[in-house]
């Protein structure tokens, strides 16, 4: 654990100093702001808010909120730090050095994946509990007295979807350690765009229902299959493959 540390650390140092990082924060901020004021100026100005057989329909809303402005951001960052720091470091020479310390493969890959993972969570959940609790107190609340907050939704939207993400997000850095990191960005937008254009369609079609126990079980059934496989594949991510990878064999 100590190693893993070592490595997050470093590797989050380096990140938070790229102009990436800032940008990618002011844009989740600005997200949750714009997304905070749209939705309630819009729920405003609906005339059934106020009514007993709206609650299923803001219920709906809320758990969109809670999946998608999550979903959003955590894509974003995979999308912009995945593979950037595993190339930098073949480019320039520095895995090897790193493999030459007592770091074992393990502890680079956990390590990078956690220094990129921890941060796009924490800023997911801030900005998805916001625009929550501003659509409760600003619109919901005042025209029904009830603080809709689906529980199976938040469960989805703040712990399984990303740990779905944090699976795809360790294959991803597995894959450009070991191989080559110019395509270790090709399932990000397989499983990102995927969810994003088929979640929004299975919700019309009444096939998917985030506020459904039964939904929340498959989905983390489903992600800890998808985790359970990289755990295993992780095994052949040997400190040869790397150096191997490195030098373009």
């Amino acid at each position: 654990m100590r190693r893993i540390g070592i490595v997050m650390k470093r590797e989050y140092r380096e990140i938070r100093q790229t102009a990436a990082f800032r940008i990618i924060i002011i844009v989740a901020a600005a997200v949750a702001i714009a997304a905070s004021v749209a939705i309630s100026i819009t729920l405003h100005r609906q005339s059934w808010l106020g009514e007993k057989m709206a609650t299923p329909l803001l219920r709906l809303f809320v758990s969109m909120v809670l999946y998608f402005v999550p979903l959003f951001i955590i894509i974003t960052f995979i999308g912009a730090f995945g593979n950037l720091q595993v190339v930098r470091e073949k480019v320039n020479g520095n895995i090897e050095c790193l493999l030459a310390t007592p770091l074992t493969p393990r502890a680079l890959w956990l390590g990078k994946s956690l220094a990129i993972f921890l941060p796009a969570y924490f800023t997911s959940v801030v900005a998805a509990v916001i625009v929550a609790l501003v659509m409760n107190l600003a619109a919901i609340v005042p025209a029904t007295g009830d603080f809709v907050l689906p529980v199976p939704a938040l469960v989805l939207g703040l712990a399984v979807n990303p740990l779905l993400f944090l699976g795809l997000l360790l294959f991803m850095i597995m894959f450009a350690l070991a191989n080559n990191p110019d395509i270790a960005l090709a399932p990000l937008f397989l499983l990102g765009f995927g969810l994003m254009i088929g979640a929004p369609i299975g919700l019309m079609t009444g096939v998917i229902d985030f506020t459904s126990w039964s939904f929340v079980f498959w989905y983390l059934a489903g992600t800890v299959v998808a985790l359970a496989i990289v755990l295993v594949l992780s095994r052949l991510l040997t400190s040869q493959h790397i150096v191997l990878s490195s030098k373009g064999s």
